[in-house]
């Protein structure tokens, strides 16, 4: 993975957000993707939530299928032509980060560690 033009990650925290601002992205993308293509998806929803992830499951699957048959499709070559996205960064004030549920805090550390951790096995 080349995620690291300029500078180097010094720290489990940074690699972390690099990495889930990276996740992020392509999530995001992928939604722009089947919003774009299905319009039903796109905007406020009037389904009860178990109908909206069928709803979305589905549309990935028609997707992926239309993706099979022609992979040259004109919506993937108009989204990606487009620049690079537009990368959001949210800043959590100190207050904001010690109302955070403690057990996702713990989970984030711990991934952050195993990530962190690889990274240095691969990087010797």
């Amino acid at each position: 993975m080349n995620e690291f033009t300029e500078h180097s990650p010094e720290n489990k925290k940074e690699l972390f957000n690099l990495r889930h601002s990276s996740l992020r992205t392509t999530i995001e993308r992928g939604f722009g993707i089947l919003m774009s293509r299905f319009r039903s998806i796109n905007g406020k929803s009037f389904w009860s939530y178990e109908t909206q992830v069928d709803v979305v499951l589905t549309c990935c699957i028609i997707h992926n299928h239309i993706m099979g048959v022609d992979p040259y499709d004109f919506l993937i070559k108009e989204i990606c032509s487009e620049s690079e996205p537009i990368r959001r960064t949210i800043n959590l004030s100190q207050r904001e980060e010690r109302e955070e549920n403690k057990e996702w805090i713990t989970k984030r550390e711990m991934i952050a560690s195993t990530i962190w951790n690889d990274y240095n096995t691969k990087r010797n």
